[in-house]
């Protein structure tokens, strides 16, 4: 197991996570705007409509994009806050070698050498241990187009079969419960619909939390008389507007305890 150049504290200290960074310039800059890109949020499957403000070719602020027809100018805070991330001091910009002699107990070095650095251990590690010593883990988040380049890198370049992608304790399961239910392996409606439902189903789910633009859409179903049924292992705030709660375990096979609900 690697261990650690410095103490976490010293690390923490040097790199980061430091947290309540303004921005460059502070938070009234006054930056003169060169442009404003529409665009999408890169954090959640949603991909909410944002503009960003661009000055010098650098991210410096955002607008609500009203016309945007998903999210209709709403963001979430990190979505508010993701523009940020670019310029934050604690971002690293170039490769860190680990030497416990260098200050931090990291060195700068080159792309070259870091590349060279990575081939050289791959070939040894699979020269050792064989080809599926190494695992390869994927993001949702990625384009159709980078996730297809993820898959020929493991299978061309790393020669493992061990891929894997972060939805899988997520959307594999949402997507096999819906091919089940509706035939298709991802949501067979636009979210258009979900505020003219008469019952609205959340199953293992904090919405509020994970997908906060979509909480809107729930509120806009409940506004309208619809009946809202939360089914959760663990326990969230979202709902306190329920209609009934229906916990997993032992304890869903017990008739719900809400007055208004007739379950």
């Amino acid at each position: 197991m690697a261990r650690t150049p410095l103490s976490d504290d010293e690390l923490i200290a040097r790199f980061g996570p430091h947290l309540n960074q303004a921005p460059p310039g502070g938070w009234d800059a006054g930056f003169e705007v060169d442009k404003v890109v529409e665009t999408h949020c890169c954090f959640c499957g949603q991909q909410c409509g944002i503009k960003l403000k661009v000055h010098d070719n650098e991210v410096v602020g955002f607008e609500p994009w009203y016309d945007f027809p998903f999210n209709e100018g709403k963001l979430c805070p990190k979505g508010v806050k993701r523009y940020l991330q670019g310029s934050h001091p604690d971002r690293l910009l170039r490769p860190m070698e680990r030497d416990t002699s260098a200050p931090g107990g990291f060195r700068e070095v080159s792309w070259d050498q870091a590349l060279d650095r990575v081939v050289s251990e791959i070939r040894r590690i699979r020269a050792e241990h064989g080809d599926d010593a190494f695992a390869m883990l994927s993001g949702v988040s990625l384009t159709n187009e980078k996730s297809y380049l993820i898959g020929k890198f493991a299978r061309l370049a790393l020669h493992t079969a061990n891929l894997d992608y972060n939805g899988r304790y997520c959307m594999v399961s949402a997507g096999a419960g819906n091919k089940k239910a509706f035939g298709v392996d991802r949501a067979p409606n636009p979210w258009s619909d979900i505020p003219l439902a008469d019952v609205v189903w959340v199953a293992g789910s904090n919405v509020a939390e994970t997908f906060p633009i979509t909480t809107s859409y729930i509120w806009r179903a409940r506004d309208r008389g619809a009946r809202l049924i939360v089914q959760d292992p663990g326990w969230s705030r979202w709902p306190e507007r329920r209609t009934c709660t229906c916990r997993c375990g032992p304890a869903a096979t017990r008739p719900c305890s809400a007055p208004s609900c007739t379950s």
